[in-house]
């Protein structure tokens, strides 16, 4: 036993850190920042690196997006849509964690583990093309809401009013 995390997912994450450093001679380090796990109940719950909570008990300056299921058109045709998609960004946009309640929360919480584990911003998920109807589309719609404030700000509707005068 290696300790951490009891994990069937991380014993085959620690088995590549060994071939890479034993076999490959190639420098890796444990790195749990992104780590997904699943709670397997109806419905289910993801989770991937940081929550509200522990982000703000970190001292990051964290901001929280969130998507219903129930705006989900794959969702609604299915009549399932309790749950919800609950992002955690840190500094400039950056993903640091992500939380998924619903039907199919294991399998959607994967780009978010990518987009933690890769330091990627939220525009790098809000600029997804992503198949429609699908439960995946909560995950753009969620990241897509750290742009709201932007295009609805006072600004954005002067410089609209000032465009639509010309046409």
């Amino acid at each position: 036993m290696t300790g951490g995390p009891q994990f069937t997912h991380v014993a085959l994450y620690h088995a590549g850190i060994v071939i890479r450093n034993a076999l490959f001679r190639l420098p890796a380090k444990v790195d749990y920042r992104a780590l997904p796990w699943v709670t397997y109940t109806d419905p289910e719950l993801a989770q991937a690196g940081l929550t509200e909570a522990a982000a703000h008990a970190a001292g990051e300056d964290a901001r929280v997006l969130r998507w219903p299921f129930s705006q989900n058109d794959r969702a609604q045709t299915e009549r399932d849509i309790e749950g919800l998609v609950k992002i955690v960004l840190g500094r400039n946009g950056r993903v640091i964690g992500a939380s998924i309640l619903g039907a199919g929360a294991g399998d959607l919480i994967l780009p978010w583990a990518l987009a933690i584990s890769q330091k990627l911003k939220i525009g790098a998920l809000a600029n997804l093309i992503v198949p429609y109807p699908t439960r995946g589309e909560a995950s753009k719609r969620a990241a897509g809401c750290y742009y709201t404030p932007t295009l609805f700000s006072p600004r954005t509707r002067r410089l609209v009013r000032f465009l639509a005068r010309f046409g």
